[in-house]
């Protein structure tokens, strides 16, 4: 079988690649020239420049260095997500007080939101703890790691500029009544590095709630 080699406008290309580096020249002329052919009694296998050994150990740093970084990441996990699901568990409430015509309750503590309902209809304010006359759960909804809720007001804070500060036992209610209003306030949320913060404003008269940036 014959050997392949290169000649010609390949070999001319080769040979100005080969002198200025053995490595890279391995990939453009993997198969041998003729004057390789010829020589290859004579010449002793060689290794790679210490430049050549540099750069890939350098390839290889930022490459290790971009994975850590990907890696220790926390998706998901900051004051405008948890934000954002407060905001869907309250639209929740709403929707399930206006259409069941009974009191709905989002317990909010730093980690987690509680939805529950009122066993019985109508506009009564809820009282007594014999069902059907008590609270029934509905769902828990966990906050992801890496944001909390610091602190629940039941002033409506439209305008940033709260003064706020961190309750650690905190278990406040808003509870949203058949005809679509609530009891209302503002829940405030931060990261845990307290780097950025958020703020949930639920009004009072439409039972609306929204996202807000900052305290």
């Amino acid at each position: 079988m014959k050997s392949l080699t290169l000649d010609g406008p390949a070999l001319v290309m080769c040979r100005a690649s080969r002198p200025i580096s053995r490595f890279f020249a391995t990939f453009l002329c993997p198969w041998p020239t003729t004057r390789d052919v010829r020589q290859s009694g004579r010449m002793t296998e060689q290794g790679f420049t210490l430049i050549e050994m540099m750069v890939v150990v350098a390839i290889i740093a930022i490459l290790c260095g971009l994975a850590i970084g990907i890696n220790g990441r926390t998706y998901g996990a900051n004051a405008e997500s948890v934000s954002d699901q407060l905001v869907s568990v309250m639209n929740l409430a709403k929707m399930r007080a206006v259409s069941s015509r009974r009191w709905q309750r989002v317990e909010v503590q730093p980690t987690r939101a509680t939805l529950w309902q009122w066993g019985q209809a109508g506009m009564t304010v809820p009282a007594g703890s014999t069902c059907p006359a008590c609270w029934e759960l509905v769902q828990i909804s966990q906050f992801p790691n890496g944001a909390k809720v610091w602190d629940v007001s039941s002033t409506v804070y439209v305008a940033s500029g709260a003064s706020v500060t961190q309750n650690s036992s905190l278990d406040f209610a808003i509870d949203f009544r058949p005809d679509g209003s609530s009891t209302g306030g503002t829940v405030f949320v931060t990261d845990l590095q307290h780097a950025h913060t958020s703020r949930v404003v639920v009004y009072h008269a439409t039972g609306s709630s929204y996202a807000r940036t900052s305290w």
